[in-house]
């Protein structure tokens, strides 16, 4: 698979180079203005512990639990600790929901599987958090290669960043919400995208918590039948979504004033994105190819 995906981003960038009628984005990869800065290509049968944590935004129960507020936003519903279910095949790994894992009470129980290249713990001597990061970076190009699951309602995937420490979280320490006009430095996330299961042809990007900061865009194709490779272009002011190295969609405004990391999930939630599906056609996997960053040099 590996030797194809080369083989594809060469021809990406000789379509770039050569064809003159249609303004072509030359991939990151081909342009020696850029430097890879971190790369995983799920190759071999263990979990890279060097780059990931196993989990659903580590240390965010505890944030939530110090400052009192708001209960309803703890994740509660997480396992403690919130540990990822994941396999590996063939240079592929897929973030997995099965009916009895992760371990929950019932199937139809809200669950996740997730990774994260940061977290932040409370440490009860300093009576503050202390930040994990395994990778962050400020602007550059994100990238993801992954096919989603068939699967339904109540069930999502999602690859997105969001700013480093434990305070940049929805709510300040004071219960701010941080929303646009409320609150300062309102971009902490930025959805690379979140794609509905119930909703298909459909995906999500957003940069939240900003003014006409969120956006959904028709996918071109059955997304759940071949790989594609999504991607931002994260600059000062504004922010480009690729599919397939190709411009989806521009958002202009403000943008995350500090470094941030990544997260990528198979959820089992319920709620804003529909009722869980009783006869969700288990195992839900989120086969992901590789991750890549690149920043400019």
């Amino acid at each position: 698979m590996k030797h194809l995906i080369t083989g594809s981003l060469t021809l990406l960038a000789a379509i770039c180079i050569c064809n003159g009628g249609e303004k072509k984005t030359l991939h990151p990869s081909q342009d020696p203005n850029w430097i890879l800065t971190f790369e995983d290509n799920f190759k071999g049968d263990k979990l890279d512990e060097n780059k990931w944590f196993p989990g659903y935004r580590l240390g965010r129960v505890g944030y939530y639990k110090q400052i009192g507020f708001p209960n309803a936003h703890a994740r509660g519903w997480q396992p403690c600790p919130p540990l990822a279910h994941y396999r590996f095949e063939d240079g592929v790994m897929s973030l997995r929901v099965d009916k009895d894992k992760p371990k929950r009470e019932t199937p139809s129980t809200k669950t996740v599987s997730a990774l994260t290249s940061a977290i932040y713990r409370y440490d009860d001597a300093t009576k503050d958090f202390k930040n994990e990061v395994k990778f962050s970076q400020k602007y550059g190009w994100w990238e993801m290669r992954c096919r989603m699951p068939v699967c339904g309602s109540g069930a999502y995937t999602a690859f997105w960043l969001h700013r480093v420490g434990a305070k940049n979280q929805e709510y300040s320490p004071e219960g701010v919400r941080h929303r646009n006009p409320e609150g300062k430095s309102p971009a902490l996330e930025i959805d690379i995208f979140e794609w509905l299961g119930r909703n298909p042809s459909k995906n999500l990007f957003n940069v939240h918590f900003t003014k006409n900061g969120s956006r959904t865009v028709n996918c071109p194709a059955d997304i759940t039948k071949e790989f594609h490779a999504w991607a931002i272009n994260w600059e000062e002011g504004q922010i480009t979504w690729y599919l397939d190295n190709k411009p989806v969609h521009v958002y202009k405004g403000a943008t995350p004033e500090g470094k941030m990391y990544l997260l990528m999930a198979m959820f089992q939630i319920g709620g804003w994105v529909g009722e869980i599906d009783k006869n969700l056609p288990y195992p839900l996997d989120f086969e992901i190819d590789y991750v890549k960053v690149w920043s400019r040099k």
